[in-house]
């Protein structure tokens, strides 16, 4: 019967040595080191062990420009701030701290993991924090931005419908990225389902036809828009063309549904 808790003072006992190492400045300013002791602090958490008292520690592990300490640094303050209340306020102010770091790696990662606490007080940082990446000039850190967005969606509906966050997802569709404008369009479509989806417009449908050589997501939009005219149906088509001789199946497929659904209700 002593075995179990002779097991929980030695766990105990090496959680205080992680404490030590963790306040150790030969160990801080050692990247490995440093590194091998939070991945250290990292598997105990997941083994269940109650490492919680390492928090201001761990906070201040963050003070590094080493991204995989940072992902894992974050992957804990996110898993403690969640059941630990007084910890909340800690978390919410380090990781707003890094989202405005001078290096966009930090930054997205930060956003990432601010957006992906579970906080009934942090609610009131999100809008700021989200459009602050949504008009970051780093492309990764715009694409995190935008699939925040559903995030807070998920989290607080009330809190995204109230903010200007939508029209700010509409006015990316022009993102010189590529991949923030495929982004923007499925975010749109997640954010809005309950009215149909992503509104579809002729200005919206012709940018993405010009563009439609960088992405694949063109086909999902132009097969939900309805041309004003028979002309603009034409010009569409005329837009499309080229992409039924492309090489990848998957292009000529897409294309190939878009020219059935303009035409389908053509006159023979």
């Amino acid at each position: 019967m002593a075995a179990p808790n002779v097991q929980i003072e030695h766990k105990k006992g090496e959680v205080n040595e992680l404490k030590t190492s963790l306040r150790n400045p030969a160990i801080d300013r050692d990247p490995e080191k440093k590194r091998e002791v939070v991945k250290r602090v990292i598997a105990y958490m997941t083994l269940g062990i109650d490492v919680s008292k390492l928090f201001s520690e761990m906070i201040m592990a963050t003070s590094t420009k080493d991204h995989v300490i940072k992902k894992m640094v974050y992957l804990y303050i996110c898993n403690y701030a969640a059941t630990n209340p007084d910890l909340s306020l800690l978390a919410i102010n380090t990781l707003q701290k890094d989202c405005r770091d001078d290096d966009p790696m930090t930054r997205g990662l930060a956003l990432r993991s601010f957006t992906s606490l579970r906080l009934p007080n942090i609610v009131e940082y999100l809008p700021g924090a989200i459009q602050a990446g949504l008009k970051d000039p780093s492309a990764y850190v715009r694409k995190t931005a935008v699939l925040s967005c559903v995030k807070m969606h998920l989290f607080s509906p009330e809190s995204l419908a109230s903010s200007d966050i939508v029209n700010s997802l509409y006015a990316m569709l022009r993102d010189r990225d590529p991949q923030v404008v495929a982004n923007c369009i499925n975010a749109l479509n997640e954010i809005l389902a309950g009215e149909g989806g992503m509104a579809i417009n002729r200005p919206i449908i012709h940018h993405l036809l010009n563009r439609m050589k960088e992405f694949n997501e063109w086909s999902q939009c132009v097969a939900r828009y309805k041309p004003e005219s028979s002309q603009e149906t034409f010009d569409v088509m005329n837009l499309l063309e080229e992409r039924l001789k492309h090489s990848n199946s998957a292009v000529v497929l897409g294309a190939t549904k878009v020219f059935l659904h303009l035409t389908q209700d053509m006159p023979q």
